[in-house]
């Protein structure tokens, strides 16, 4: 049975930093240094553009940390551009996760879980869907049985993958017969011209890597301390995410040189296969199986709670809006959410689905950094425990980015892009159906 009522506050200031984490660290990171790497050829602007790519990431963060410290409810985005630009903005916004962003992420990212789950057991040829599906249902039933549930599973998995990386590093230096000289080329020329334009090229698939420092602002109303405790933790994880990456990117630089990493795809089955032999594939894969999974946990956890934000303030979408009288938590959200992505996985393919979502994640993205200059002026005497540091400029540079972003992908993905725009043009009837709703009430 569920019921109307407000979610609880269980969440705390390490339990932020494991969702970030969880969501951060995933498949990315075993898997794009070898594109990164076709687009610069110095180990010094590889690292660079790594380092560059958390800066981005970083200011995101502030944003998003001053966001939610001046409004601590559930729903995220959701929340700060309703606030920002008013009800249909939040609308838009909500309608676009639970029908494209959130479910398509939660779709390919169970796809890659299947594809990994196949090539560690491949006695079940052409299963991967199938075994996305399950995923998706498993991991949605358990966040229904509650949020301490999905949140202990978090935290677990994101400790074993920090412990998963610090072994790869400490294995990487110790074991792995590697050479200093492979830094050598360091930083050889400011790059010009077409290097420069590869620099842009590099952070697109970097940015992804980074994607999800913002998953614990769509909890933000089940914190004990939302005001104090949501912002800083997004910024600590933001850093350990950095330093992992910086580290294990100078693990791999050290083991193969920049040109051996860009023929490599699957760079950090190369790295443990150069320690211990063929077995080091399968234990890698285990390892990517292990970061994938709680990467799915993330996004299932936090993407549970747009539907519950958006359903109490729209009556079209008014059945979503109630939490579980059992288990305290948004159930019907949830479901939704699974029910769609299992529909989105025997869809599409992993590619279809990575990028069907992107260019509107970025351009939300923006809208979001515009909204903390519109939340300045609209609500000046609100009480901000938080104010970003660098304000106006980081705001700025963060907003600017995240529309380049934007029209770059939709410039290089022009089907998928209008496809998930035709998605977002839906909901612009469904905000008008909601208000004639509400007028007859």
């Amino acid at each position: 049975m569920s019921v109307s009522g407000e979610l609880k506050r269980t969440l705390g200031f390490w339990d932020s930093v494991a969702i970030v984490i969880g969501s951060v660290v995933g498949t990315g990171i075993f898997r794009t240094p070898s594109e990164i790497c076709t687009y610069l050829n110095d180990p010094g602007w590889v690292l660079f553009a790594w380092f560059l790519g958390g800066v981005i990431a970083f200011l995101g963060t502030l944003c998003y940390s001053e966001l939610a410290s001046s409004f601590p409810e559930t729903g995220g985005t959701y929340v700060y551009l309703k606030y920002a630009y008013g009800p249909w903005a939040g609308f838009l916004f909500g309608w676009s996760e639970m029908a494209l962003m959130r479910t398509a992420s939660i779709a390919s990212v169970s796809y890659a879980f299947g594809e990994y789950a196949l090539n560690f057991f491949p006695h079940f040829p052409g299963a991967e869907k199938g075994v996305a599906i399950s995923a998706i249902w498993i991991l949605t039933l358990i966040n229904i049985a509650g949020v301490h549930y999905g949140k202990w599973l978090q935290n677990f998995v994101s400790l074993g993958k920090a412990m998963v990386l610090v072994s790869l590093v400490v294995l990487g230096f110790t074991l792995g017969k590697g050479s200093t000289h492979h830094f050598q080329s360091i930083f050889p020329a400011f790059p010009q011209g077409a290097s420069l334009s590869n620099l842009g090229l590099a952070l697109v698939p970097i940015l992804w890597t980074y994607g999800g420092w913002h998953e614990s602002t769509f909890v933000a109303g089940e914190f004990k301390k939302t005001d104090t405790e949501l912002p800083f933790s997004l910024l600590t994880a933001a850093g350990i995410v950095i330093l992992f990456y910086l580290v294990v990117n100078s693990v791999y630089v050290y083991l193969f040189p920049v040109h051996e990493i860009a023929v490599r795809k699957l760079i950090a089955a190369d790295v443990m296969k150069s320690i211990f032999g063929a077995r080091g594939q399968g234990m890698i894969t285990a390892v990517i199986l292990f970061c994938i999974f709680g990467v799915l946990n993330t996004v299932i956890l936090a993407g549970g709670r747009i539907p519950y934000a958006i359903a109490k303030d729209h009556s079209i979408l008014k059945g979503l809006g109630t939490i579980s009288q059992k288990f305290q938590t948004p159930d019907r959200g949830l479901l939704v959410n699974a029910l769609w992505a299992s529909v989105l996985v025997l869809w599409g393919s992993f590619r279809q689905l990575l990028f069907l979502s992107a260019a509107s994640v970025w351009f939300f993205f923006a809208a979001a950094g515009i909204a903390v200059f519109v939340m300045r002026k609209k609500f000046q005497e609100r009480h901000r425990p938080f104010r970003m540091w660098g304000y106006p400029w980081t705001a700025a540079i963060f907003t600017i980015v995240a529309l380049w972003i934007f029209l770059n992908t939709t410039i290089y993905s022009p089907r998928e892009s209008f496809f998930g725009f035709a998605v977002i043009s839906l909901g612009i009837p469904l905000y008008w159906i909601s208000k004639r709703l509400d007028k007859l009430k």
